[in-house]
């Protein structure tokens, strides 16, 4: 505590605080400066936030039910099937895509498609070392079969992607377990463990403890000779104690094909269908068959589930371009500064809240990356779509001609309906056809190999392509990431601390932690000085009043 002016009677401090009013003047003006572009942060921030919560929700594939760059959110289409047999379930499934024809379909399933197969006998007391033996899959060791050291069990099969594999399993007692053995103390379990997870699914060894039986299939359903052939060694063991019996050769039950007839609507004509599984697509259609018997399959047309999937995004697209134009064409308040720490203690709560509220407008007028996405993205839309056959006025879109609302999207409801429920695959091509040139996005293409891909994709790919460009977290060849990110950062990001008003933040909080102490500094020197005058005055006051003693004593 300073107790100054006892002698001087000046009041110092009113004193020291209007001289150093030039200093703290120019320290008032550093943090309206720092206060400046931290708002302006926070505005871009906030951009960005909304531009990443549009592309996380209409452009991911985790996001199947919003996704509109999935060609399958455009189909417009309900789908039922039922049996023709009352109170039986269905023995085919369909769902409807795009270019799918509306109408009732006749599906009558004769053969299911199977996968080649081994069905063993029951395992009897002849196949155990133990009569009576109750069988358990988790129990029941591979010795408790009669099954010995020596002994192998050999599959040649097609994989998933049409190549021919062999997988050896030998019963042996390894000092080392290795993925091509196992031991004779090994559970029935581990046993089909070790055959179906070492051919990565394509062969599979079956236990059923109702029926105390193997069986052993491949993967890959259809007529597909010697997809899985099963050998044994010259031992023969182990298929022999497993009762799995196969063909000379080691040729198991072959796989049979699909077989059904499909009649579609308004043709009458029922046309047979061979498929080699029994999942397939058919002009649109997508079937799922389950057993045999007759189905009855429903596809009726609905553009309300795909208009309001297009009508979502552009609604949640709308309000960004919305904002950003409001934000780039506001004009700037100029007498609405940052207050200052004087300035905030002389007014109420509410009061700094409408002030600071008005000091933010027009922080990011004019701002040259805020007008290039817009630009871009409006540029999205302006564009045709090379081989979509169909512009968006055809199909009712227009963007708004009011200038305040430019680039906004308007929709003809109707209009736009109407064309889902004639042209859907040619709606689905203008907003989600992917470039054939060019199928994935390269945040280091050049000009011209973006205007190609952008000629040939949809909008809704074009505008995913923009988000990107200002909102990726990945980096390019130059080390730098979406164009936001650069100017703004994002919290718990390395832009957080890097981003140029990250860094313009940081530097000015480092001029003003060294102006505060150069502001200490000179304020100190102005009350020592003060301290001095203090001193003086007492020293000048004592004489005095010495002296007046002095005289008044020659009285």
């Amino acid at each position: 505590m300073r107790i100054t002016g006892m002698a001087t009677g000046m009041d110092t401090d009113a004193t020291v605080k209007q001289m150093m009013k030039p200093y703290t003047m120019r320290m008032d003006k550093m943090k309206q400066d720092r206060q400046v572009v931290a708002w302006k942060q926070e505005l871009y921030r906030d951009i960005l936030s909304d531009t990443t919560t549009i592309k996380d929700t209409y452009f991911s594939n985790t996001k199947l039910d919003t996704n509109v760059l999935s060609k399958n959110n455009y189909a417009g289409f309900d789908v039922t099937a039922a049996s023709s047999t009352v109170g039986e379930s269905a023995g085919a499934s369909a769902t409807a895509s795009v270019g799918a024809v509306a109408g009732n379909y006749k599906v009558v399933v004769t053969q299911l498609a199977t996968t080649d197969k081994v069905d063993g006998a029951k395992i009897t007391d002849t196949n155990t070392l133990t009569p009576n033996f109750n069988l358990n899959k988790y129990t029941t060791k591979l010795s408790d079969l009669k099954i010995a050291d020596g002994e192998t069990l050999q599959f040649d099969y097609t994989d998933s992607n049409g190549s021919k594999q062999t997988k050896i399993l030998t019963v042996s007692e390894p000092t080392t377990p290795a993925t091509s053995t196992i031991s004779k103390d090994a559970t029935i379990s581990q046993l089909i463990d070790a055959v179906n997870k070492g051919t990565n699914g394509n062969v599979k060894l079956n236990f059923s403890e109702l029926t105390k039986s193997f069986s052993i299939e491949g993967s890959q359903t259809g007529d597909k000779k010697e997809s899985l052939v099963v050998a044994e060694n010259a031992l023969g063991g182990i298929l022999t104690k497993l009762n799995l019996t196969v063909a000379t050769g080691g040729v198991v039950t072959v796989g049979k094909n699909a077989e059904l007839t499909i009649t579609p609507p308004g043709t009458g004509v029922a046309t047979p269908v061979t498929k080699s599984g029994n999942t397939f697509s058919i002009d649109g259609v997508n079937y799922t068959l389950t057993k045999e018997g007759t189905t009855n399959i429903t596809v009726a047309g609905n553009s309300q589930k795909t208009y309001d999937k297009i009508k979502g995004f552009i609604d949640k697209y709308n309000e960004l371009v919305d904002k950003v134009s409001q934000k780039t064409d506001e004009k700037k308040q100029y007498k609405y500064l940052p207050l200052t720490d004087e300035q905030r203690t002389a007014m109420k709560e509410d009061e700094i809240k409408q002030w600071e509220t008005k000091a933010k407008v027009g922080l990011l007028k004019g701002d040259s990356n805020l007008d290039n996405m817009l630009t871009s993205m409006r540029r999205a839309f302006y564009d045709g779509v090379e081989g979509a056959g169909i512009s968006l006025t055809e199909i009712g879109l227009s963007t708004s001609p009011v200038t305040s609302q430019r680039g906004k999207i308007i929709i003809d409801e109707k209009k736009l309906k109407t064309a889902i429920e004639t042209k859907g695959e040619q709606v689905a091509d203008l907003f989600a056809k992917q470039s054939t040139t060019y199928s994935s996005y390269n945040a280091d293409a050049t000009s011209n190999v973006r205007d190609k891909r952008n000629s040939e994709q949809g909008i809704f790919q074009r505008i995913n392509d923009i988000m990107q460009d200002y909102t990726r977290t990945s980096r390019n060849n130059n080390n730098k990431k979406g164009i936001l990110l650069e100017k703004a950062g994002i919290k718990g990001d390395q832009t957080e601390t890097t981003s140029l008003l990250s860094a313009d933040i940081i530097k000015k909080d480092k001029k003003i932690s060294e102006m505060i102490k150069s502001l200490a500094t000179r304020e100190n020197s102005f009350y020592l000085k003060f301290s001095k005058l203090e001193t003086a005055m007492n020293k000048l006051n004592s004489q005095s009043n010495w002296l007046t003693q002095q005289l008044g004593g020659g009285k």
